[in-house]
């Protein structure tokens, strides 16, 4: 059992709530994710509930496409967005000593600290309708 369903079957049997996450109100959502006019090959994208949701929930970017399918999706509410791209090399993660990045620095995240750990966007889940958020990062 995972640890969000250990407390969500917690929080059923004290009686506390109604239902965790109630999945008719998850709401699918998708986008495309640029950074300087190019699709984004690959990172990761995640949501944070700013209005108290019981959802949150990250993606990975694909060729420049996330997709946070309905049964993992988001309650509706505000979410603080967070967008992470590593430098654009890859295998830059490899740590091992036979890596040819070995004793290497690696170059920083190349998304601006706005768009991640000092993230300034915020979007609005809908309750209804379709919940597609783009980017395009200057």
């Amino acid at each position: 059992m995972t640890r969000r369903a250990s407390v969500c079957a917690l929080l059923l049997a004290l009686g506390g709530m109604s239902g965790c996450a109630d999945l008719r109100k998850r709401q699918e959502v998708t986008g495309q994710v640029k950074y300087k006019g190019q699709p984004v090959e690959d990172g990761i994208i995640d949501f944070t509930p700013l209005d108290g949701q019981e959802t949150g929930e990250g993606a990975l970017i694909l060729k420049g496409r996330y997709r946070i399918p309905r049964e993992k999706g988001l309650s509706p509410g505000k979410y603080r967005v967070a967008i992470v791209s590593g430098n654009g090399t890859p295998g830059d993660g490899d740590a091992g000593p036979d890596s040819p990045l070995a004793g290497k620095k690696v170059p920083p995240e190349r998304i601006p600290a706005k768009y991640n750990e000092k993230t300034i966007v915020v979007k609005d889940v809908a309750d209804d309708g379709l919940n597609q958020f783009d980017f395009d990062i200057p």
